[in-house]
């Protein structure tokens, strides 16, 4: 015993050699491994004097070890005696060790560790081998040994003063411990432990259930005054065992009196709430239940009960629920309950209501959520009638005019929320949004639920919605236009509906307003303003449409919102609430023009961008953009100038370098100027309108360029470049004035462009003058990113903010696309280049097929960039999850973008002069490598896409009579119509692509090139076809994977086509016959012993690979006759027979 006390202090002190607690732990371990182990440590356990507690609770784990392996029935070998013994030894030690003063002194970890052990002795013993348990355990502790009907004068048998108080708490602890282990859901269990469970619990309702009654019987009576504890503890349990035992144990005259009288008790009255919860909660059939709730007659009683306590309301207010949510059960169920017991249980829930709502308008909202259930299964049953049309009893409609208002009002914030101060509000959220702490989140779940049970009277009784939700809006607003509101007082100053308003009503209102426009929104849309061709006002053309009423009254209701004075409230709560509305109801700007000022005057205001919370006032300045944005720009110029004054001085960009961290390493913003971003945008969007005169359009702009431009250059001049790219507050200085730049341009309208014609502009839509300050914006931008290539800060503020002149300027700004990548090629990360690839890709699409030779000169570059980081990790490998993920996302976006140049129309990029010689040499990695990787199917899709669009290309339409673009219903209509025009005005944009080249698809190099990739195809592309699906690792049940399939099928299938003689003869001519929008669609037909692919694959390719001749030709054959969808079938049942 003294060499396992030892170990186990060895192995427990920290302070303790290395060497010496691993020598201890593996003689621990031994110890449990040990067959005798168990017998030293019931030794070491029990043994007087005691021994350390952190040995004895190893010695009850080794304990433990033995009993579960003794069996699930304890019916191992040898397990019986081993059991028995052990049995012995701790309820001998429990009867004189814990029946006096000395088991306080017990550590509690000690107690309930042995309580869980005597579980396992039981759960393995009981009934076979130990069939006395429950007997055994209650004669420790004093408790009558009592079977039968229970009677009042059964605790008066019981002498109080022979009941042992510390036994009982240790009874308690076994019969918790037993729920526990064998009937609690939350701990899983096998088939077998659960069959032995369940003939425990059949054995124990014979006759040790109705001990266990009695002795929770007798701890009530006597022990409620002397030991709250364990009756809470008893009550407790009783609600833990409910669920399985007969309830006639508990449902009786004495149990329920005294559970009743228990409820006036200060310290139980709580626990004896939860215990007849879970009584009226068991599972019954609809009928018993109904008698259950008629014996106990449980709505009477919590009628007569005193809730002044607020936690004692709650758990009324709990088991009220409860009730509710049964008997709406009983009077649903159609099949096993009566007419008559429908008629009772509705009778019992309509004298509930008044009880429920009484809880339901509670001050505290923890009472109020209580009974949240029960109201949403009343309603629920309401909206069942109405859609059946069985209309509702004036009850019933009485209970919803009770809890309407209820509802509203309680949509109220509390009077003493804990709104920050001025002084104590920061920014949280990037969006500027409110910290989102407990009590926050619980009010947003709070009004979730109340607008959920609003919403569902708005179904059920339409006039009675629109009648509270409006009339309370509309008071609100009339009060606050008449006396105004207070920012520091949440209730309203004077009599009901007179004086100033409260912050706490003023909220109310806009969010009534919010959800009032919701509901209209989500059911049938909004649209605000007069009828279109015959619709009444706000119908829709498929009659759903909302009726005019419903959007007049909220057009109506936004009027008085605007017009009542309470944005000029400072309260935190009000802002951002009334500004919101402005943008999500924007519609009814559009037909309300005149509201747009006093909104604007509003937003400019010192509660609206000059909010005294600087969380709140953030977030205004997102709603400013959201609003100017969605208003029409028509209308805005004659705000122009007034609005960039208004915000000129919270235009002053200040870097915070602590932020740089935070943005690189979790993405989370640059604090407060990425809100400023949002006024930099909406400055933009003002100066952005066509009719705003272009002098003052210049003016405003040089007025808000003119600090950025001259900041960065400052910084630029200051110091060198080495310097600079030193100090993290001038990099981050300069890449917020880029960002502004950026960010303002964002303002302006996209160039329009006509991505299915050779000509990409159509009319410019900014003033030669405008162009010319974005142009020199450029020329900055550029110029400081081959200064400071380097630093990814810029780098990621100068591909932001070109990407933005792109999309206004257009082609314009095309000529700095090479500068732009070849600076951030030559520095970026992986994740960098992954974005940028994106990028690209948009680029390449949105622009073609003027950007084709910016592509041609951008092509090595950024593949050879691509490759290098690829052939980097294959020699050395990747050093963890995220950079596996990285260069996984690296794969994905480089095939993605040379799938777009395709898609675009721009292979001519692979064939000009300086590419050409380095075809094979980009293609091979993508049959080679990214193909063939299993570990990645997406990646292997898009490769073999990739290839697939390779070879229609430049081995079937070489000539550039067809689109490779992935069509659709519309792109192929319209390649259609021009099918059918003259081929003189026919649009073919990959020739249009080719001759901003300037190379004709016959010239040498082309020509040298396709022969050279046809060969490529031959040797490593058609093999990677059949080597990669039969690979081991390729799982073809995976989804993915069956998409790599199809992928795979559609490359054979055009290889096949390119064989052709017709197609092969190289020059195209075939191609260009075939009429559009589609190249040839599967089956491909044609002679195949003409075909030289067909050859190549019967004669060579699949008998190399093992395949019988007859199985080669049935596959070419196959090859030719089926369509896609039949080809593929076939193909994969093909794979599966060759790989068995």
């Amino acid at each position: 015993m003294e060499q396992i006390e030892e170990a186990v202090r060895c192995a427990l002190d920290p302070g303790t050699n290395q060497s010496v607690k691993a020598e201890a732990t593996r003689y621990c371990e031994s110890v449990k491994a040990s067959p005798d182990g168990w017998r030293a440590c019931l030794e070491l356990f029990t043994t007087t004097p005691e021994k350390t507690p952190e040995s004895r609770l190893f010695a009850l784990q080794v304990i433990d070890a033995m009993i579960m392996g003794a069996g699930i029935r304890g019916n191992e070998s040898g397990a019986a005696a081993k059991l028995s013994t052990t049995r012995a030894a701790l309820l001998e030690f429990v009867s004189t060790r814990y029946s006096g003063p000395s088991y306080q002194n017990e550590p509690p970890f000690i107690r309930n560790t042995l309580a869980h052990t005597i579980t396992l002795l039981a759960l393995a013993s009981y009934p076979a081998q130990w069939p006395t348990f429950v007997k055994d355990v209650i004669s420790l502790t004093g408790l009558p040994d009592a079977t039968g009907a229970l009677t009042e004068d059964s605790a008066r048998r019981t002498n109080a003063a022979s009941i042992n108080p510390f036994m009982v708490d240790f009874l308690l602890k076994i019969l918790g411990s037993l729920d526990e282990e064998m009937v609690n859901p939350a701990v899983p269990r096998g088939a077998e432990e659960a069959a032995r469970n369940t003939d425990i619990k059949d054995a124990m309702r014979v006759e040790d259930v109705n001990r266990m009654a009695h002795a929770w019987y007798s701890i009530l009576a006597h022990l409620s005054t002397s030991r709250p504890d364990l009756a809470n503890a008893t009550l407790r349990l009783m609600g833990v065992y409910v669920s399985w035992i007969d309830i006639s144990l508990i449902v009786n005259q004495p149990f329920v009196s005294i559970i009743f009288s228990l409820l006036k008790a200060p310290a139980l009255r709580g626990q004896a709430c939860r215990c007849l919860a879970e009584i009226v909660g068991k599972g019954m059939r609809s009928m018993d239940k109904l008698c259950l709730i008629q014996f106990l007659d449980i709505v009477d009683v919590m009628n007569q009960l005193e809730l002044g306590d607020m936690e004692f309301a709650e758990e009324v207010g709990k088991l009220a629920n409860v009730v509710g949510v049964e008997l709406k059960a009983i009077w649903v169920d159609k099949e096993s309950a009566t007419p008559d017991a429908h008629a009772t249980a509705v009778a019992l829930l309509e004298k509930l209501m008044p009880l429920l709502l009484s809880f339901l308008s509670h001050e505290y909202d923890e009472v109020s959520s209580s009974v949240f259930t029960a109201i949403g299964e009343i309603l629920s049953v309401f909206k069942k009638m109405q859609r059946e049309g069985a209309p509702l009893t004036a009850s019933q409609q009485g209970f919803l005019s009770r809890l309407m208002p209820i509802l509203v009002d309680k949509l109220k914030y509390g009077e003493a929320y804990p709104w920050p101060t001025a002084a104590d509000a920061s920014i949280g959220d990037n969006d500027g949004s409110l910290d989102e702490d407990d009590e926050e989140v619980m009010f947003s779940e709070l009004r979730r639920n109340l607008r959920a049970f609003i919403d569902a009277i708005a179904q059920i009784a339409p006039a009675l919605y629109d009648s509270i939700m409006l009339t309370t809006a509309q008071d609100i607003f009339k009060q606050c236009n008449q006396y105004g509101v207070s920012a520091e007082q949440a209730t309203d100053g004077g009599d009901s509906g007179h004086g100033q308003l409260g912050w706490v009503r003023a909220e109310l209102g806009l969010y009534l307003t919010q959800a009032y426009g919701e509901r209209l929104s989500s059911n049938k849309g909004l649209r605000f303003g007069g009828p279109k061709h015959g619709q009444s006002n706000g119908a829709q053309p498929n009659g759903t449409g909302t009726s005019g009423p419903s959007i007049e009254s909220l057009s109506d209701l936004l009027t008085m919102m605007i017009q009542s004075g309470v944005a000029a409230c400072q309260h935190p709560a009000i802002a951002p609430m009334y500004f919101e509305n402005c943008v999500r109801f924007n519609g009814y700007f559009d037909a309300r023009r005149e509201a747009v000022t006093p909104v604007l005057t509003s937003f400019l205001s010192a509660t609206g961008v000059r909010h005294p919370h600087a969380s709140v006032r953030v977030r205004v300045w997102y709603f400013l953009h959201r609003f100017v944005k969605n208003l029409p720009t028509s209308g805005l110029a004659m705000y122009s100038s007034d609005f960039i004054s208004a915000v000129n001085d919270l235009l002053l960009i200040s870097a915070d370098p602590s932020t740089i961290n935070s943005a690189l390493t979790t993405g989370t913003g640059y604090g407060m100027f990425d809100s400023q971003l949002f006024l930099f945008e909406s400055c933009g969007i003002m100066l952005s309108p066509g009719d705003l005169d272009d002098t003052a359009r210049m003016s405003l702009l040089q007025h808000l360029f003119n600090p950025l431009f001259t900041g960065a250059q400052r910084l630029m001049n200051s110091r060198s470049s080495e310097q600079i790219l030193q100090d993290p507050r001038s990099l981050l200085q300069i890449h917020h004035y880029l960002t502004a730049i950026g960010s303002i341009i964002k303002g302006f309208p996209d160039v329009r462009v006509d991505s299915k014609t050779v000509s990409i502009n159509l009319p410019h839509q900014l003033s030669p003058s405008t162009a010319q300050v974005f142009l020199k914006a450029a020329d900055m931008c550029i110029a400081i990113l081959e200064a400071l290539r380097d630093s990814h800060l810029i780098r990621e503020a100068a591909r932001f903010t070109l990407s933005r002149m792109l999309s206004v300027l257009g082609a314009e700004a095309l000529p700095y696309l090479p500068r732009l990548i070849d600076n951030l090629v030559s520095s970026c990360a992986v994740e960098e280049l992954s974005d940028l690839l994106g990028f690209l890709g948009l680029i390449v699409f949105k622009f073609k097929p003027q950007v084709a030779p910016t592509a041609s000169k951008l092509l090595l570059p950024v593949i050879s960039k691509v490759y290098g980081f690829l052939d980097q990790v294959a020699q050395g490998g990747a050093t963890g999850t995220d950079e596996i993920m990285l260069l996984q996302d690296l794969r994905k976006a480089y095939l993605t973008w040379v799938l777009a140049i395709f898609n675009s129309d721009l292979d001519g990029i692979f064939l000009i002069e300086q590419n050409a010689p380095h075809l094979v040499t980009i293609f091979q990695p993508i049959a080679g490598q990214l193909a063939t990787d299993s570990a990645s199917p997406p990646c292997q899709r898009l490769a073999f896409a990739v290839l697939f669009k390779a070879i229609q290309a430049w081995m079937v339409d070489p000539m550039g009579w067809h689109t490779l673009t992935t069509l659709t219903p519309s792109v192929a209509a319209a390649l259609s119509n021009a099918a059918s025009a003259k081929d003189s005005s026919r649009v073919i944009l990959r020739q249009a692509a080719a001759q901003t080249l300037g190379i004709g698809p016959d010239s040498e190099s082309a020509r040298e090139a396709r022969s050279q990739f046809k060969q490529f195809v031959l040797n490593t592309v058609v093999p990677a076809c059949f080597e990669t699906p039969t690979r081991p690792e390729f799982n073809m049940a995976d989804a993915q994977a069956s998409l790599v399939v199809s992928e795979i099928a559609a490359v054979l299938q055009m290889t096949l086509l390119a064989g052709r003689p017709d197609i092969a003869s190289g020059d195209g001519s075939s191609a260009g016959a075939i009429p559009l929008p589609q190249l040839l669609t599967p089956p491909i037909g044609g002679d195949l012993n003409q075909n030289q692919f067909a050859a190549y694959l019967s004669s060579v390719l699949l008998p190399r690979m093992g395949c019988p001749t007859s199985m080669a030709t049935e596959f070419v054959q196959a090859l030719a006759s089926l369509d896609q969808k039949q080809f593929k079938k076939y193909f994969a049942a093909f794979l599966t027979n060759s790989s068995q």
